[in-house]
């Protein structure tokens, strides 16, 4: 898969609230490059993101859909609700625990990375790609902002 890097954006900031990703989906769409979804850092940026599509009067998923990572408690009531990457948390503790333990014991060999599957939780963020991009064009995206 080819990545555009005019459709990559680096965040610099170490706001916990929405507004972490708000202005950067604000310079993504600056840009004018169409795009069907966003991939965010964690769930607080997909949140943020989302009110910056909405703003510029873009529908979350009908003209971009929007993926967060983390599962916080709060995505599942976002409006519209937030698919995202989940982390079994529980499930890592405990494997980091019995990894600390056997080390200390000496009952198990040392293993540098340990791959935990996630979940991907499907929530109204998402839908399928729009093939001909008619809505999330540039210049759709310079005439929502006018409204």
């Amino acid at each position: 898969m080819r990545i555009d890097p005019n459709l990559v954006i680096q965040i610099d900031s170490v706001d916990s609230t929405p507004r972490l990703g708000y202005p950067f989906a604000k310079q993504l769409l600056d840009r004018k490059k169409p795009f069907t979804a966003l991939l965010a850092y964690n769930d607080i940026s997909a949140i943020g993101a989302i009110w910056a599509f909405q703003e510029a009067g873009l529908r979350v998923p009908d003209d971009v859909s929007v993926v967060g990572f983390d599962d916080i408690p709060s995505a599942a009531f976002n409006s519209p609700g937030l698919t995202t990457v989940r982390q079994p948390l529980l499930r890592m503790g405990q494997i980091a625990a019995k990894t600390v333990i056997d080390q200390i014991e000496g009952t198990a060999e040392y293993v540098s990375e340990i791959a935990i599957e996630p979940e991907f939780v499907v929530r109204a963020s998402t839908g399928p790609a729009i093939s001909s991009l008619p809505r999330l064009t540039p210049s759709r995206m310079s005439a929502s902002r006018r409204i």
